[in-house]
């Protein structure tokens, strides 16, 4: 755990004012800015515990302001939609793992590369939102019956179902009610779908995770 923590401050010794010159917020392991109305993006680079190597990830959390939106939890894990991995090249599905040694100044070089791949690669991955949600508005319901959804015809997209009621959300803010409701119905199908015949406890704590979650999916009640 040591190790953790002195890695978090050798991060945001070398990071945090280059991030806060960038108008980002947040501290080691997590960065995060919203910019773009109904988003956060978020920077999260962390360290192995069992390896020496960290990782960073890039990601997108809906941040819209609708009755079933879980307001107190900015960035709970339901309302993580898109995450990407940050290499030294390129934005990946891959995991990719940076590489630490016992000593300080190869670390303090891969840190900084970090932050090069971060304003290279990182920002133009999410310089893909500015014009939000225009890039979302052409997906229809039909597309995630004929298999998974790409982001950007290009990532992965791991939690569809959070997929779908990022769209019911978008077309819930834009007055869309029949478009936002469809997505709402096919994001509960799934979910029962991917459930159905799994071995699950289900004691206290998971079913009120587990109602909240319907209530996050469903349409709100006007």
């Amino acid at each position: 755990m040591n190790d953790v923590i002195n890695f978090n401050n050798e991060v945001n010794k070398h990071l945090k004012d280059k991030f806060k010159n960038e108008k980002w917020s947040g501290v080691s392991p997590r960065f995060f800015k919203n910019d773009i109305p109904n988003l956060i993006k978020c920077i999260e680079i962390r360290k192995s515990v069992k390896q020496d190597s960290f990782y960073c990830y890039l990601s997108i959390y809906s941040n819209f302001n609708n009755t079933n939106s879980q307001k107190s939890k900015m960035m709970h894990r339901n309302k993580q939609v898109f995450l990407v991995s940050l290499t030294p090249k390129k934005v990946t599905n891959s995991s990719y793992d940076w590489p630490l040694k016992d000593s300080k100044e190869f670390n303090t070089n891969k840190i900084n590369q970090l932050w090069e791949a971060i304003e290279n690669h990182g920002k133009r991955f999410f310089d893909r939102f500015n014009n939000f949600p225009e890039p979302f508005l052409k997906l229809k319901p039909e597309d995630f019956k004929n298999g998974m959804v790409e982001l950007f015809d290009k990532y992965e997209v791991f939690h569809q179902v959070n997929y779908m009621n990022f769209l019911k959300e978008i077309h819930l803010s834009l007055n869309q009610i029949e478009t936002a409701t469809k997505f709402s119905n096919l994001a509960l199908e799934r979910l029962h779908k991917n459930l159905k015949n799994k071995n699950i406890i289900h004691d206290k704590a998971y079913k009120k995770e587990y109602n909240e979650y319907l209530k996050f999916l469903e349409m709100p009640k006007t």
